[in-house]
């Protein structure tokens, strides 16, 4: 590096146009140096130095910077770099002393915004930069529309330059920005601070219509399909696998005697079905006016027979004349038997050659959804699980767990806070269900390499250290592949005759991987009901993610479970409070205190804002434990001390539970109650029982049963028009 030397001892930054850009700790172990950038190039990939396999390519282009301050910004760009991050830029609470690659990129590209907007003020050099235009740049990026942190960390690129200042050339060095002034505030020139992001509380669900079918047909595919595809996965490599063995010259006749016996034997020739311009086909001059033939598939017939593509190739002109269009399948099915079902009846009939990349893509991305839903991990946890990561361990209470060792990543930092780019391994392995534990068995046998999710099924491609990027699949492409993957279950279900399964669009955007995890957490606490859904199985999530997460310092996703939590008892108690309000009566054991809850719950929330810290206040309150249960037409007003559900209730261990086990619901317990509304949700039901027995269709088996459970729910309105108590309005009530 090419410095000048000061009296005090510093040197000043002026690279040499071959010097390497990245300092040689921060970059991957499997980068070698004659593809990293040097100074005099345009373009910097920082990616480089991001050590995740889902690492996507950061590219800086300085073409894109005006030229009177692409030399200098440049020099600054090489100094934040290569220098440690000075003191003053370490004074806030989330400053780290090394910046990420990802920041980086954003750093340099405010520079060369604010570059451009200088060259637009007639301004050429960052010496002649005044606070007072540092000041009227703040004013400017607000025009832009983005959110207020989002100008502060601009601001603060700027503030960056800034700091280097002792390192850098004379005409490199801008003036302190005025909103480092000690007795400054950012507000003072970005304005008044907007209302913070909610992290990972303000990422939409999934919407329920949409997560109950996906889950379907995720787990349809794992479970039931999987094991087709497979066969046809093996099949097709076992086929391919044979056509690179050595071929001897006069092997075309056994293609020639293949052919000519499926011919004799009225069998199709084995179509390819992939883009037509791969097939073998005849010119137009060959078979006169009527053009080409169909195109037939070479790897699969190579594959069959045992030679080479060219022996395929070979044999098929010394047949074109005796061939004729009728003689030619559509498909190259393959000899396995399809066992698995939708319905009453086969998936498919067959499974193509040409078909098989893309069910088994289809096949991963199911079990990705699976994995991911129902683990409760980050998206980037999942994407660096490797092979060999699910263990089984048979307990000595006869249950078994599943558990899942990987990498996380958030919160994991050196010994000085800087984060550590690699992450590590969990300490605590993540306990999943069983359905998780086969899905990565399932992707287990697809994946070449040792990563679960990898961006391609394809056993050759390009080293990641080639173009820097990494071999995990990322979250755009695995966004890319659930759309893929809705789009294909949706054609299974109209060709199946399910409507019922159809997964519909979701109205907040594309189903991404950042919004399972919060998705699994709602669904838990609120188990919508309807024909597609988990029911039962989400009581085990809970108590699964429960174990993932228990004894950590930091147990984020039990925060997020907690505030679902608080979520859905609020949305509970809302409902209960308007119910009231509209004058509905309200039976069962518990009327009394579920009237007590809402009235407390109106008093006071009613109108307030339930952030963090009164959800919290909500769930620890006991009179507030109001649940509703659509599926079996009541609230459970929660009393743990009255729980039927609780198999522990009146012995004298410790802890027990703190909400309501849907599953194992007890008519009979004290917590019952029920409205007007639920009621009329029972006659309902009734309704559709006595027209289904009107029709006549059901056999007498479930005919029966639907009658004594018409009897129950008969008793059910009785009893509540019985013993109702009527609750009168609210403002009579604060009367």
């Amino acid at each position: 590096m090419t410095t000048t030397a000061l009296a005090g001892g510093i040197r000043l930054v002026d690279p040499a146009p071959h010097d390497l850009v990245l300092p040689s700790h921060r970059v991957r172990s499997n980068v070698p140096d004659d593809v990293l950038p040097r100074f005099f190039e345009l373009v910097w990939r920082l990616s480089y130095m991001i050590h995740k396999d889902t690492v996507k390519s950061q590219i800086v282009n300085w073409a894109r910077c005006p030229e009177p301050f692409q030399a200098s910004l440049m020099r600054v760009g090489w100094a934040v770099l290569n220098i440690p991050t000075p003191a003053v830029m370490l004074n806030e609470t989330a400053s780290r002393a090394v910046i990420s690659p990802r920041a980086l990129r954003f750093t340099f590209s405010v520079w060369m915004d604010f570059a451009r907007w200088l060259i637009k003020r007639e301004i050429t050099e960052l010496t002649a930069v005044t606070a007072e235009d540092l000041a009227e740049y703040a004013e400017h990026i607000r025009t832009y529309g983005r959110s207020w942190d989002h100008d502060r960390r601009a601001a603060r690129a700027l503030s960056r330059i800034w700091a280097y200042a002792p390192f850098l050339l004379p005409q490199d060095r801008l003036v302190m920005p005025p909103w480092e002034d000690p007795a400054a505030a950012m507000t003072d020139f970005l304005g008044e601070k907007d209302t913070p992001a909610g992290g990972e509380n303000s990422i939409p669900i999934v919407h329920p219509a949409v997560m109950s079918p996906l889950l379907v047909w995720s787990l349809r595919m794992v479970l039931d399909l999987g094991p087709d595809i497979l066969a046809a996965w093996r099949e097709r490599k076992c086929l391919l696998d044979r056509t690179r063995e050595p071929s001897a010259r006069g092997d075309s006749q056994k293609v020639v005697d293949y052919l000519k016996d499926l011919i004799a034997r009225r069998q199709p020739l084995p179509g390819y079905s992939g883009y037509q311009t791969r097939g073998i086909k005849l010119s137009a001059q060959s078979r006169g006016s009527e053009g080409r033939l169909p195109a037939l598939n070479r790897s699969y017939v190579a594959g069959i027979v045992g030679v080479n593509l060219h022996q395929v190739t070979v044999g098929r002109k010394r047949l074109q004349h005796e061939l004729e269009p009728r003689h030619f399948g559509s498909s190259a099915p393959l000899d396995i038997p399809v066992t698995g079902r939708i319905g009453d009846r086969p998936w498919t009939d067959s499974i193509d050659f040409e078909n098989v990349p893309l069910l088994a893509r289809h096949l991963s991305t199911a079990a990705l959804i699976a994995t991911a839903y129902l683990s409760g991990m980050r998206p980037e946890e999942v994407q660096h699980l490797v092979k060999g990561c699910c263990t089984r361990e048979d307990r000595k209470d006869g249950t078994v767990r599943y558990k899942v060792t990987g990498r996380h990543f958030k919160g994991v930092i050196d010994d000085e806070g800087n984060t550590i780019p690699e992450g590590e391994i969990r300490p605590d392995p993540w306990i999943v269900l069983e359905f998780v534990a086969q899905a990565i068995a399932v992707v287990e046998e697809l994946e070449t390499g040792d990563l679960l999710f990898s961006r391609s099924f394809a056993p050759a491609r390009r080293p990641r250290s080639e173009d820097g990027v990494g071999d995990a699949v990322t979250g755009d492409v695995a966004a890319r592949r659930i759309a893929s993957f809705i789009a294909w279950a949706n054609q299974q279900a109209v060709r199946h005759d399910r409507p019922h399964e159809l997964i519909p669009e979701d109205p907040d955007g594309p189903v991404v991987l950042q919004r399972f995890r919060r998705t699994i957490a709602w669904f838990i606490h609120r188990q919508p009901g309807g024909r597609i859904a988990l029911g039962v199985q989400f009581g085990h999530a809970a108590t699964l993610i429960g174990e993932s997460y228990a004894g950590r310092s930091k147990a984020d996703m039990l925060e997020l479970l907690d505030f679902e939590g608080g979520l859905a008892l609020a949305d509970a108690l809302s409902e209960a409070r308007d119910r009231l309000a509209d004058g509905e009566s309200v039976s069962g054991p518990a009327a009394t205190r579920y009237i007590a809850a809402a009235t407390e719950f109106e008093n006071r929330y009613a109108g307030t804002y339930l952030g963090k810290r009164e959800l919290k206040a909500l769930r620890k309150n006991p009179k507030l434990q109001v649940y509703e249960d659509p599926k079996a037409f009541l609230t459970c007003n929660f009393d743990a001390f009255k729980a039927l559900c609780d198999p522990e209730l009146g012995q004298s261990s410790a802890g027990g539970q703190r909400t309501p086990d849907r599953s194992r619901c007890n008519l009979a317990c004290a917590n019952i109650s029920r409205t007007d509304s639920q009621i009329a949700a029972v006659q309902a039901e009734i309704d559709e029982i006595d027209a289904a027995a009107a029709d006549g269709l059901d056999p007498y088996p479930i005919a029966r049963r639907e009658q004594q459970r018409r009897a129950g729910l008969v008793q059910i309105i009785e009893r509540h028009r019985a013993t109702a108590i009527p609750a009168s309005p609210a403002k009579e009530r604060d009367s």
